[in-house]
């Protein structure tokens, strides 16, 4: 039988582990803060604006005003009526009588729920770490950071159309991102090998949520599209695309690989006069562009690109000529998405917040959660460079 005083005398088997020496007394020195370089900012969603909703399925309203033409009339004209369904009342006198101009549209967007969960043992709580007083309170916070990012992650990259997708009130709702309401008839650009979608989507999704953007590949070509350089002339078009359509854009939201691009076009090698301040500091970077049509802000976004699920044929559906990997594209690292923040809202139906689970045996529990959606307020102010390289 062991004798456990010689054990914990000696610290032999199974007992403390000892130290002897001159040094056996000096503390160890572990500065009492901890760092992380990982960036936490949300340029998208901190951008724009915020409002409430009151139900899973959030809806607006959008309107426009008939196209400008000839309402002239002779002086003392009486009332015509006008015709039904908003037609040209009889007789004409070379005006518009309609019943009523261009209809109302209802838009509307699925709240998606999004969670993180926490769980600390009573041991982790209770003992001294350095740069750490709770370790509770630590994980809470870094969990809400992390819950921000994947919000903006969403509202990026998500294709879903919302309103297609069937049992919405499931466990898993999705709401659709800034791309699942882009008219690509009428204001996204495309270039190098890259196409519109299929006739008939209205976006780049379909009602899975998955991307349908295409190329002009051979869907036998094991060859990925090729991409195309960013453009002023590419940028000034969508520019004149919104404009027309009664926008006026001010932002350009980029990956951090495109933003450079950007600097690279503005300011090259070729007759362009580089600008030196007061300091001697060569000024290369461009922030701002003054197109045809306003001024615009070029915003880089680290999230847009994270990943480029497009680099290898994994990515390329053969039967369809799609462009998909685990059902969707990471498009937006390919593109730029121009827009004025005033047209988009993040609702609200339950704002970022703690659920306490409490005290389960001996570990605290906890979660953090937010609900909410995306509220594209008038899709035809903004638009989109696709398949940039």
């Amino acid at each position: 039988m062991t004798n456990l005083l010689a054990v914990r005398a000696t610290g032999g088997p199974g007992g403390p582990s000892r130290s002897t020496g001159a040094n056996v007394s000096q503390r160890e020195d572990l500065a009492n803060f901890i760092t992380m370089i990982t960036r936490d900012e949300t340029p998208f969603t901190s951008d724009i604006g915020k409002s409430s909703a009151s139900a899973i399925y959030h809806e607006w309203q959008t309107d426009t005003l008939e196209a400008p033409g000839n309402s002239r009339i002779p002086e003392g004209q009486d009332f015509l009526a006008p015709a039904a369904g908003g037609a040209s009342a009889t007789p004409t006198v070379g005006g518009k009588f309609a019943e009523s101009g261009p209809q109302r549209t209802r838009l509307g967007n699925y709240t998606q729920i999004n969670g993180k969960t926490i769980a600390v043992s009573g041991t982790r709580r209770a003992v001294d770490q350095a740069g750490v007083a709770d370790e509770y309170a630590y994980q809470l916070k870094k969990r809400g950071t992390e819950l921000r990012r994947d919000v903006e992650f969403d509202m990026i990259h998500s294709y879903n159309v919302s309103s297609a997708i069937t049992a919405q009130d499931g466990s898993s709702r999705s709401a659709g991102g800034f791309q699942s309401f882009i008219n690509s008839a009428s204001t996204v650009v495309y270039v190098g090998q890259f196409m519109a979608p299929s006739a008939g989507t209205g976006s780049l999704a379909d009602n899975e949520g998955t991307a349908v953007l295409r190329s002009t590949v051979a869907a036998s070509s094991s060859t990925p599209p090729t991409r195309g350089s960013l453009a002023l002339t590419d940028i000034d078009s969508v520019m004149q695309k919104i404009y027309e359509q009664g926008g006026k854009a001010s932002k350009i939201m980029v990956s951090p690989k495109i933003r450079r691009d950007f600097s690279d076009l503005m300011v090259s090698d070729t007759g362009v006069v580089r600008n030196i301040d007061a300091g001697g500091q060569l000024r290369q970077s461009v922030d701002v562009y003054m197109s045809d049509f306003g001024e615009v802000m070029v915003v880089p976004n680290y999230i847009m690109g994270l990943t480029n699920l497009l680099d290898g044929i994994h990515g390329h559906n053969h039967a369809s000529n799609k462009f998909t990997s685990g059902g969707r594209p990471d498009a937006a690292n390919l593109a730029a998405l121009i827009y004025d923040p005033m047209w988009f809202a993040t609702a609200y139906l339950r704002p970022l917040q703690e659920v306490d689970v409490g005290q389960q045996g001996d570990s605290t529990k906890g979660m953090m959660v937010e609900e909410c959606t995306l509220e594209v307020r008038n899709p035809l102010g903004c638009g989109a460079i696709y398949g940039l390289n």
